[in-house]
């Protein structure tokens, strides 16, 4: 019986043993390399309220040459110069936004953005991110980054197997947004410690269409592996779905933020790296320390921050049937503002602190038509209009008679 009894357990362990090799999600690595942590420091906390939009609308037209293939009776062909003229549809906007330091701190601005579409919301995904679409602009669009954790099929994932053991640029080689993907797990290789690192935290990457997420994949086991539907977030972030944008800006500082992936010699790691390719749908950013400009928020200070400028878009681009005009025209938009400040951004005796914080504003507004453009205003009697700063961001309200 003792005997019986003695295979029975030896049988246990062997499946016990098969099955940790067998699911990823049962092995426990004995090296990994800790999440980067940053310490929590002091924030200060920010409003920001989009109390005025103007957007006036004025069509173009210019010239545009083009190099077009051009077939010969013999059946040659040779490129020809062919000139057409393209309609434009141009929106001057101003929109102010009055952001105050509600906090006892003195504290930075790093950036504030607005947006004006047809359609804003605010989701949660993994990553988090800013995703403004324009139907003039209706690429794709792909985050990626490394978490401290995800829930898969339920079971809680926080270490990662890298190949390589020149840590961490091994992170690099897989923080790529050009990679290939599978849709099954691999096996974990069996001389996994010796050829590679293993790290806390998942690599993960978030994949856009528009208006909806299309594919969520990690990277496991050496690869990325595409398990749409079967993640889950510990912490989930606010994804910004912007579509049918027609206007948008960002002012920033950049003032560098504390951010060190991989530089050794510069100190512990502090954080993985990461992409997010919201920049390639055509985000203008402007400089928003030139002119004396003070980005510097004491406590409980109000500033009213203007965004001006100009997009021009193509009529029927891509055959669309979307105009930003008759977006105008049906007198309701959404618009969207956001504030990311610090109050610092250098170590304190060798240290780092995360003081990052940042408030938004979203809401759908109704326009009244004018002479002068499509206006929102929550702010202004009708004796007072806005003086600009000499510096171009700021802005203050004028009595007139």
């Amino acid at each position: 019986m003792e005997y019986q009894l003695k295979l029975i357990v030896i049988a246990l362990l062997a499946l016990l043993t098969g099955t940790a090799f067998a699911s990823p999600l049962l092995i426990v690595p004995l090296d990994v390399r800790p999440f980067p942590q940053v310490n929590e420091g002091p924030k200060a906390d920010f409003s920001i309220d989009l109390v005025y939009a103007n957007f006036s609308v004025f069509e173009s037209e210019r010239n545009y040459t083009d190099l077009v293939p051009s077939f010969t009776a013999d059946g040659n062909w040779s490129y020809v110069n062919v000139t057409r003229t393209i309609k434009e549809t141009n929106i001057n906007y101003t929109v102010v936004a009055n952001i105050t330091n509600l906090s006892d701190l003195k504290a930075k601005m790093y950036e504030t953005c607005f947006a004006a579409a047809e359609d804003i919301s605010i989701r949660n995904s993994i990553l988090g991110g800013k995703y403004f679409n324009s139907v003039y602009n209706s690429l794709g669009v792909s985050f990626g980054g490394v978490i401290n954790g995800v829930w898969l099929d339920g079971k809680w994932l926080n270490t990662t197997w890298i190949p390589g053991i020149d840590y961490p640029l091994s992170i690099f080689r897989v923080i790529d947004q050009n990679h290939e993907s599978q849709l099954t797990i691999p096996d974990l290789p069996e001389n996994a410690t010796e050829n590679g690192t293993w790290i806390e935290g998942v690599p993960v990457a978030e994949y856009y269409d528009i208006t909806r997420l299309t594919a969520t994949q990690i990277y496991i086991n050496g690869a990325w592996v595409d398990l749409t539907g079967r993640i889950q977030a510990n912490n989930p972030q606010p994804m910004v779905m912007a579509n049918g944008v027609f206007a948008d800006l960002v002012l920033t500082s950049s003032t560098p933020i504390y951010r060190n992936v991989g530089n050794t010699s510069a100190g512990l790691v502090t954080d993985y790296p990461s992409w997010g390719l919201q920049y390639s749908t055509g985000i203008p950013y402007r400089w928003a320390l030139g002119d004396g400009f003070s980005h510097v928020w004491e406590p409980h200070q109000s500033k009213l921050i203007v965004f001006t400028g100009i997009q021009t878009f193509v009529t029927n681009a891509n055959d669309s049937t979307w105009d930003p005009l008759e977006t105008l025209e049906s007198g309701t938009i959404d618009l969207y503002g956001s504030i990311t400040n610090f109050i610092s951004n250098m170590p304190i005796n060798g240290t780092y602190y995360n003081t990052l914080s940042t408030a938004t504003w979203l809401n759908t507004v109704q326009l009244e038509k004018k002479p002068n453009g499509y206006i929102y205003n929550a702010i202004l009697a009708d004796n007072q209009v806005f003086q600009l700063s000499t510096n171009g961001v700021e802005a203050y309200i004028k009595h007139v008679d």
